[in-house]
């Protein structure tokens, strides 16, 4: 008795082999588990939670000075104001140290266990491996952290205002807290790579993302090369001040290149580890 059995022909190059395979691993380990739903939950509630009582609790707004509140154009134009700052400046740095935590143990439960040697051992390229898992952590992690918050609090500041908020400054804000956190999930996983040990990690990670804006405070020329002044230019970016943008380009340039570091730098090191 015989029987034909058809096989799905991978057509990746040599580079890349088993990207889709580990990838598909990945995202069923976000999307096919409870992951994605509790997540779902956590991170809107925290941040869009604080936002609804900065836009919708009248005492927040008493708690203003009338020359704060003229100086903004009028009581709406105070509270959306509050509203931004909640969603973009203090969203993007609960997004980074959200990016951080979940993607901690993405490499070190692997390398620990084994599996990642297991894994190396079928026919899959060390490449492969750590850009499957930037690419579905990133995915998921857009979708999730930033992509629910920012729908919901779009919708609130809708309602607040009395009209659909404006949408292209809206969507410059959103692309600005999105390369904060892509600095942070990749920071996290190159370090991952470097390090024995997940407290130096933490240290690093955690400590530029809470306390660099205070360093670069001290030290006011790494503001333009690093990512800490990111989270205020996304709330002045979606407030419609498209000039801190252009103030502030030399941060986005360095933070996307800094981005593009740690991805060469973490697949460097990948490629000389001995597993």
């Amino acid at each position: 008795m015989t029987s034909k059995i058809e096989l799905q022909r991978i057509t990746e190059g040599n580079k890349f082999r088993g990207f889709s395979t580990l990838f598909n691993k990945e995202i069923s380990a976000w999307w096919a588990t409870r992951r994605w739903w509790l997540n779902a939950i956590i991170w809107p509630v925290i941040i869009c939670g604080l936002l609804a009582n900065m836009l919708f609790i009248p005492t927040i707004a008493n708690m203003a000075s009338d020359a704060e509140i003229s100086g903004a154009g009028g009581i709406t134009a105070y509270v959306i104001g509050l509203g931004l700052n909640v969603l973009f400046e203090f969203g993007t740095m609960v997004v980074a140290i959200g990016a951080v935590v979940l993607s901690l143990d993405a490499v070190f439960n692997e390398l620990d266990k084994g599996i990642c040697a297991w894994l190396l051992a079928k026919p899959v390229t060390r490449r492969s491996y750590i850009l499957a898992k930037l690419a579905a952590y990133f995915i998921s992690i857009l979708v999730l952290l930033i992509g629910l918050p920012t729908l919901i609090g779009y919708a609130m500041l809708s309602i607040r205002s009395g009209s659909l908020f404006p949408l292209a400054p809206f969507l410059s804000g959103i692309g600005i807290m999105v390369l904060h956190t892509t600095f942070y999930l990749t920071l996290t996983v190159m370090l991952s790579l470097f390090f024995t040990s997940r407290i130096p990690l933490l240290a690093v990670t955690l400590g530029s993302a809470l306390g660099g804006s205070l360093l670069g405070g001290l030290m006011q020329p790494l503001l333009h090369i690093t990512p800490w002044m990111l989270p205020k230019i996304a709330a002045l970016a979606a407030s419609g001040q498209n000039t801190a943008i252009s103030d502030w380009a030399s941060t986005i340039i360095f933070s996307s290149i800094w981005v593009a570091i740690f991805i060469v730098a973490g697949l460097w090191k990948f490629e000389k580890m001995d597993l």
